[in-house]
């Protein structure tokens, strides 16, 4: 029994370090992606696009282990709320991740239909993905530690991007209603539609804190 206690916690040490992997992973490629909307680099947008299908077998990896672990050890309590936690915020990670690569189109559409402005159009969503790289940052912390303050912290960060979600929007509906120029409005359209994946991520984020603090206290939490 203690032997297997041992296996089971050593398999889960191994678990939380892909997850780490997997976070590591995705905050690269949102960093790869925002330089090459900055410099319209198509080259380093493919780059994006090439690496979701690596995040992806990772998540995939991620939730086949979670099962064996369970079918093979039958963890209780604590140990199997770690467990299913972990295969939760794969999920959660890799479709974060999509919109990296969703985003990384958007650069390559952009290039190839000579919209000059392709950049500057999306310039806004700066500080949401600033958000976006704190909340992935303090939620891995905060699994990595079970500390519930801190992943209170980043669910609550979430208000931040709603609110530049509605403020971009405004700005981009704006945008498009002024351009008479066919191509413009395309991508304007599109851009509207990354605005609310980026808000989308920021929903994703949001049930990976709570799926900590559900890990942490045993319990749902709600947001006072």
């Amino acid at each position: 029994m203690t032997n297997n206690k041992s296996i089971l916690d050593d398999s889960i040490e191994v678990l939380r370090l892909d997850i780490k992997n997997l976070v590591s992973m995705i905050i690269d490629q949102y960093k790869k992606v925002i330089h090459s909307i900055k410099t319209i680099n198509s080259d380093l947008a493919l780059e994006v696009i090439k690496n979701d299908g690596e995040i992806n077998s990772m998540a995939e990896d991620i939730d086949l282990e979670t099962i064996i672990v369970i079918a093979r050890y039958q963890p209780v309590a604590s140990d199997l709320r770690r467990v299913m936690t972990i295969n939760k915020l794969a999920y959660e990670l890799e479709r974060i991740a999509d919109y990296a690569k969703n985003i990384a189109e958007y650069v390559i559409t952009g290039k190839e239909m000579n919209v000059g402005n392709a950049s500057e159009i999306i310039s806004n969503f700066d500080e949401m993905f600033n958000i976006i790289f704190k909340m992935l940052e303090i939620n891995l912390q905060a699994f990595l530690e079970e500390d519930k303050n801190l992943a209170r912290e980043a669910l609550l960060m979430d208000n931040d991007i709603d609110i530049l979600y509605k403020d971009n929007f405004n700005e981009l509906l704006s945008r498009f209603k002024l351009s008479n120029n066919e191509l413009e409005q395309l991508m304007i359209s599109r851009a509207l539609v990354l605005n609310k994946q980026i808000e989308r991520s920021g929903d994703h984020l949001t049930n990976i804190s709570e799926q900590i603090l559900y890990l942490i206290k045993g319990k749902k939490f709600n947001v006072e």
